[in-house]
Formats: C-alpha cells, structure tokens, sequence
C-alpha cells in the first residue's frame, strides 16, 4: 500500500514537472519571440514612459510651469517653447511642457495623470496651470472596445504597486495576471501579441469610396518627405532621437528655428497628406476605431476623465478643461451625437466644477490647418492654436504671478 501511494505521488510529481517545464518553455518562447521583434511594453507608450523620466528633473526646477495634458492631438497642435516665448513677450515667465499622447484613452490616461501626480507631490512641486484636453471619440465604447486587449498590459506599467496590490486583492484571477504580464513577460500580455503582431495576417483595413492617390501624388509626397528628413539632420545635428524630449519640452521644433524655404516645403507636404482618399481613408478608420460621428459614450471612459480632472487638482493652481478644434469639413456629428456629446460635458463640468472650453468650431482654424480629419499641422494649424491659447491663459498666469509677489 505504502509502495503504491509513493508510486502515485512519483508520478504527478512528473506530470507537475513536466507541467512547469511546459509553461517555462512556453514562456521563453515568447520573450525570444517579442525580443526578436525588438518589442517590449514600453515600445507601445513609449512616449509616456519617456515623459515620466523626465519627470523628477522637471519638478526639481524652481520655475512657474505649464502641462498641456491629452491625446495624440495635444501632441500634434501645441508647441510649449512658442507658448512660452509669446507669454514671454507679454512679460509671463513660464516654462510650458507638452503631455500629449497617442494611443489612450481616459482609462489609461488616469494612471498616467496618477504618476504624475505623485512625482509633484514627491517633489513638493505644484503647476501653476494645467489644460487638460476632453477628446470626445477618445471617450467612446468602440475606442474602448479597440483597447480591451491592451488594458492588463498597459495597467502593469502605469499603476503603482499599491494599486497593484488594490487589484489583486479585489480580483485574485486578474491581479496574478497582471503580475505575470508585468514581471514575466516584459508588459506585453497575450492579447497584445495576438492583436498587434498578429495585424500582418488580418484583413487590410476597409477602404473608402474614393479614387486611390496616383503614382505621382504618392511620388511627390515621398520626395518631399526625404527633402525634409534631410533638412531636419542640417539644421538639428545634435538631435537626440527619443520618443518624449526633455530638450524641446515635449513639443516639436518651431517655425522661428527653420528656413523660409523648409517652411514652404513644409506647406507643399501638409498638402500632399490631405488628398481626397487619405482624408476619407482617415474618416473611415476613425469611424470604425473611434465612433468619431455618433459619438455612444463609455461609461468608464467618462468616469476616468472626470478622475484625471481631480488628480490634476491636487497638485495644479488653476486647471482649465478644453476641447481642441475639430475638422469640420470631415468630421459631421448628427444632432443625436452632439446632444450625447453636451450631455457628456455638463456632466464632467458639474462633476469638476470646471467650465469647458470649447475650440471645436473656432473661426480662427480652418480645415487647411489640419493634417488629416483630426490632427493639427505643426507649422500652422498647431501655431495658430497655441496662439489661442496664449491669448485665453496670459491674464491668469499674469495675476497668478502678482499673488506671489512677497
């Protein structure tokens, strides 16, 4: 009897090794795999990661700052280091910063705002102001639905240990998924693999009704492309590639550093990006990532950002809620999106105590100044916005200053 109860226990110890060698095997299959496609969780919000290093040096500073926080739109349509010098011109010195980043949504961006957050207070740091984007179809349930498989990822890097072991305890299943993603396989998760590497072998992406650019469209656009990545090496040498630059504040360069001739280069690009089938290309994808037109609000999504809007609180002197402009000659919401879409804002204004201001039908943007149906061009649509906002800001920043005086 004693024989065979040792016979058995000898024989699902080898199931249960033969078990773990499995899963071991399986595992490093997987890191050779996202080590050979040079990819890891960070390559995916590369960005954010890059402006939280930064971080720690930025609120050791002892200057007046300004975050614009939001999407890959804030990122495309505002230049902290023009902001600056034209609030320098009025007599305001501020040292603005650009938070701007792709690929969120207001989920996501609650974690970010939550490390940033802590590395002010850490620091004894405040912002003297902070403007926070509210993007309407960053806050839909189909841009919601496009993000399920990144969010257990993306969570493992962006929460704390605390929040960490908050989810865990709530959630057992989930948090030991979590800590697995996290610490075994580089915060690239399952789902990520299957969904992002796995794009080469899925359907192409529906195309618009519209007629293809021509070889000579796409030639002219190639060529004028190369012209400007050969003149970005003359006239910035010691240019340090990173995905989030400490240098430029997190912004671009600024038209005030180029060439009258790159400048029209520059415009003569920008108009080679808007043809009729990469625009209605672009309407497409939105409409299928982003619900862009009918705008149906996610929940969770509303309830992240009004979240973001009270982290900032805690650590800003003045924070301003917008909403930047929209390409209107593109993107038509109907009525029954627009009534979803105002019942959404007096929802976060009342939650926050903050008016939103509204830049979406603004005169003083034409479509013209747009890259594509919703991202402003660097060296006009994003120059004229930046302006704007200069002009809504430079009074409170200016009697934010006088209440300092000693």
């Amino acid at each position: 009897m004693t024989s065979s109860i040792s016979n058995s226990r000898k024989v699902y110890l080898k199931v249960w090794l033969l078990v773990v060698l499995g899963m071991a095997v399986a595992m490093s299959l997987v890191r050779l795999f996202t080590f050979a496609m040079g990819a890891s969780g960070e390559e995916f919000i590369g960005r954010v990661v890059g402006s939280l290093k930064y971080l720690p040096k930025i609120t050791q500073q002892q200057d007046d700052q300004v975050m614009v926080f939001g999407s890959s739109m804030v990122e495309a349509g505002f230049s902290p280091r023009q902001f600056d010098r034209e609030m320098k011109q009025r007599g305001i010195d501020v040292t603005s910063y650009n938070f701007g980043s792709g690929g969120l949504n207001p989920l996501f961006q609650d974690y970010y705002s939550r490390r940033i957050r802590d590395i002010y207070q850490a620091n004894n740091k405040r912002l003297k102001l902070a403007i926070i984007e509210f993007n309407p179809f960053q806050t839909t349930k189909r841009r919601y639905q496009g993000a399920v498989a990144s969010i257990d990822g993306y969570l493992g890097m962006l929460a704390s240990d605390e929040e960490l072991w908050q989810l865990a305890k709530e959630d057992p299943t989930r948090g030991a998924l979590i800590y697995n993603i996290h610490y075994f396989r580089d915060d690239i998760s399952a789902e990520m693999i299957t969904y992002f590497f796995g794009r080469g072998l899925q359907a192409e992406r529906p195309k618009p009704d519209a007629d293809p650019d021509t070889e000579e469209q796409v030639a002219l656009r190639r060529k004028l492309g190369d012209q400007l990545s050969e003149q970005f090496e003359k006239d910035y040498p010691d240019y340090v590639d990173e995905d989030w630059s400490y240098n430029w504040q997190g912004g671009g360069t600024i038209p005030a550093e180029r060439s009258e001739e790159t400048l029209k280069v520059f415009e003569q690009y920008y108009e080679s990006l808007r043809t009729p089938y990469r625009m209605a290309s672009d309407k497409l994808w939105r409409e299928i990532s982003a619900d862009i037109t009918e705008l149906r609000f996610q929940e969770e999504l509303v309830e992240s950002f009004i979240k973001i809007v009270k982290n900032f609180k805690q650590f800003s002197d003045q924070v301003e809620v917008i909403m930047l402009p929209k390409n209107s000659r593109w993107i038509k919401n109907s009525s029954e999106a627009l009534a979803r879409q105002q019942a959404v804002i007096e929802r976060i204004e009342k939650a926050t105590g903050i008016k939103i201001i509204d830049y979406q039908n603004t005169d003083r943007i034409t479509p013209e100044m747009f890259i594509d149906t919703t991202h402003l061009t660097r060296y006009h649509g994003g120059v004229v916005f930046t302006n704007m906002l200069v002009e809504e800001f430079a009074d409170d920043l200016k009697a934010s200053d006088k209440k300092t005086v000693p």
